[in-house]
């Protein structure tokens, strides 16, 4: 039987600014941050500063991220598999000011916000580093 699901988020010699963004975005909490320097993996010393291992909490729910151990450019890159997270909100007007303030950073609405069929108020934004957020407020 699976106990849970944790989200595992790869990032491309940006995680520690995607870290900070989320902790403004969402409000996020760090749990624990772990640089490439700090786990002495450093097979290049212009990446000492690279995130070898990070855990943060979104409410009771917590995600773990790091940037790729091998350097990777995006650009060469498939997209191949995508993430997803699914936060549930409160409140309405909790969806309507996280919506603003992600757009208002440089990400992407895919669904702009509306009322579901599931009876939600509901988007779905890109963040400006690729990683795809549903934002779901229930009636």
């Amino acid at each position: 039987m699976i106990k849970t699901g944790t989200p595992y988020l790869f990032f491309y010699d940006e995680c520690g600014d995607a870290l900070n963004y989320y902790v403004d975005i969402f409000g996020a909490e760090i749990i624990e941050k772990s640089t490439f320097e700090d786990v002495e993996y450093m097979e290049d010393e212009s990446r000492k500063d690279c995130i070898a291992y990070a855990s943060f909490k979104l409410g009771e729910s917590v995600i773990l991220a790091n940037d790729f151990l091998e350097k990777k450019n995006k650009e060469e890159c498939s997209t191949g598999s995508q993430v997803s997270i699914w936060l549930e909100l409160e409140k309405n007007a909790d969806i309507k000011r996280l919506e603003e303030k992600m757009l208002a950073t440089g990400s992407k609405s895919i669904t702009k916000l509306e009322e579901t069929f599931w009876d939600s108020l509901y988007a779905k934004i890109e963040d400006k580093f690729g990683i795809i957020w549903e934002l779901n407020a229930q009636k």
